[in-house]
């Protein structure tokens, strides 16, 4: 549930305390600029580690375009990827089955890819 562009998450989340915070407590719209300077998508051409983005259809904190975007970019770079989807899920997930699942895709990627 990691944020790809901050830009567009200014204006897509229900929850703007945390957009704001992390730019100084400032709109998009009043300051651009706070919203470039950690911005990851501004960093996609030095990415290299493999990431597990982990979406849910229904998360309007982090909306699943932001884990969506992430993964397509991924992909472009030819970064190794995983997107796992929840279609029903929110920003938590809470469907016992889901959690098990959630639960084994961490730990297998964890596995494959920690040392």
């Amino acid at each position: 549930n990691g944020l790809f562009d901050m830009r567009s998450m200014g204006y897509s989340t229900e929850e703007l305390f945390f957009t704001e915070h992390d730019a100084g407590n400032y709109t998009v719209y009043d300051n651009p600029s706070a919203y470039e300077e950690y911005n990851p998508v501004n960093h996609v051409a030095n990415w290299t580690l493999p990431m597990l983005i982990i979406v849910g259809a229904h998360d309007y904190r982090v909306p699943e375009t932001q884990g969506i975007g992430a993964f397509t970019a991924l992909q472009r770079r030819n970064i190794t990827s995983r997107l796992l989807y929840f279609p029903t899920e929110n920003h938590w997930v809470l469907n016992p089955q889901h959690s098990i699942a959630w639960f084994e895709e961490v730990f297998n990627w964890m596995r494959q890819h920690a040392s």
